[in-house]
């Protein structure tokens, strides 16, 4: 199964592994939607790109847990937070 095609969970599971690929994969899924928040709340590309870079590189880091809610809905939520606290 490609990466493209697999469950945000299972990636997940990869990435806690430290599978660069399913990094990839979940950051190509929800990059845009988290630069879509952080840009909501800054109203500056520089600022909104870094907290994406933040938000994947805590991902990576085993530093975001992401239970409770969706994938999806985590990673966003972090992107907002992480928007907010920034100053």
């Amino acid at each position: 199964m490609r990466y493209e095609e697999m469950g945000d969970e299972t990636l997940l599971a990869l990435i806690g592994g430290h599978d660069h690929a399913a990094l990839v994969a979940l950051y190509d899924r929800y990059a845009a939607g988290a630069l879509a928040v952080a840009l909501l709340l800054t109203s500056e590309r520089a600022a909104a790109e870094r907290i994406v870079e933040r938000l994947f590189w805590s991902l990576w880091r085993g530093e975001l847990a992401l239970t409770g809610r969706s994938p999806r809905n985590s990673l966003m939520l972090a992107a907002r937070r992480l928007a907010q606290n920034r100053g």
